[in-house]
């Protein structure tokens, strides 16, 4: 049983943020009576962890306006169903089948056939996991890590090595309102098994596709680069049911729809606004990315970060036998 202060400290969180977070606040923002108009004919997105969820919302309203969409997954049967589901779109789909938590395959992933040639206007760093139990990728790091944070930054940093990002491009990490109780941190990020806390290492894993988004921002300002954290809200996933079955079944009725949970992924790609340093797009609009004040106080740098990351990097670069290149991290740090 939950002690007392656990109960009180779990309804205060649910009495803050359920209003904004879910369908509620979608509404009561005026959202559904403004819809994005863009049209997205001739640009190339990329979109990881496109078979479900989030990230299949955001293939389909990019491929509906126009875009021609390289979606990710690992599934193919779940692309075989997108590219269906996407067959009368003004753009397309492109299926790239990819286990996403092998990170020799992420790491080889910018050098395939089906990306050749690429000029990416819109990659959306979408895939993740809210992992219960620990479990082990092949390489040996932690499952999460590896699909919410690893795989993000070594994909994205080879992207932008071999040119495949266009010219004033838009990065988009997908983050949640699990940032919102872990500072930034190194040490929660690749937890050992005896100690794993799959809560604590999500939260970590959100906080840090933050700072890189922030980083990015100034490391690829040759190429005019946008680079934007968004938060989906709480929305409907298979993600949701899964890892937080408890979580789904009170707020089901409440929990905003995929296609909600990308509205602002997609008003961000139509309208590329200024960027804002530390902080997380919601609802249309730059939100503070900090609820507690012990999150304002970070157990790391941004510099002890990507340290942490270029030397996993590295490791997974040789292991694929890739010879890696100065990395924007490596050049920043």
């Amino acid at each position: 049983m939950p002690s007392l202060q656990a109960l009180i400290k779990l309804v205060n969180f649910y009495a803050r943020f359920t209003p904004s977070f879910t369908r509620i606040g979608y509404v009561a923002r005026g959202l559904p009576l403004r819809p994005v108009r863009a049209d997205f004919s001739g640009q190339t997105w990329l979109v990881t962890g496109a078979t479900g969820g989030l990230g299949r919302a955001a293939a389909l309203e990019a491929a509906l306006r126009g875009a021609r969409v390289l979606a990710i997954g690992r599934s193919r049967e779940g692309l075989a169903h997108l590219a269906n589901n996407a067959a009368g779109a003004k753009g397309a789909v492109i299926s790239v089948v990819c286990d996403l938590s092998s990170m020799v395959d992420v790491a080889a992933l910018a050098d395939r056939p089906e990306l050749a040639g690429a000029d990416i206007d819109v990659l959306v760093n979408n895939v993740g996991i809210l992992q219960r139990g620990f479990a082990a990728t092949s390489e040996g790091f932690e499952t999460s890590y590896a699909l919410n944070l690893l795989g993000h930054f070594i994909f994205t940093e080879r992207l932008y090595e071999a040119g495949r990002l266009a010219c004033g491009a838009a990065i988009i990490n997908v983050v949640s309102g699990g940032l919102y109780n872990a500072p930034l941190n190194t040490a929660m990020l690749d937890f050992a098994e005896p100690t794993f806390n799959g809560f604590a290492a999500y939260g970590s894993h959100k906080r840090a596709q933050l700072a890189l988004a922030d980083h990015w921002r100034k490391a690829f300002s040759a190429g005019k680069v946008r680079t934007y954290a968004v938060h989906p809200g709480w929305a409907d996933t298979a993600g949701v049911k899964t890892s937080l079955p408890k979580f789904r079944k009170v707020l089901a009725p409440v929990l905003r729809s995929p296609r909600q949970g990308v509205d602002t992924l997609i008003w961000l790609a139509a309208g590329r606004p200024d960027e804002t340093i530390d902080h997380v797009w919601f609802d249309r609009k730059p939100r503070t990315a900090h609820a507690y004040p012990h999150t304002r106080k970070p157990k790391a740098t941004v510099s002890d970060l990507l340290a942490r990351l270029s030397r996993d990097r590295e490791a997974v670069l040789s292991a694929a036998r890739i010879v890696p290149t100065l990395s924007a991290a490596g050049a920043a740090v």
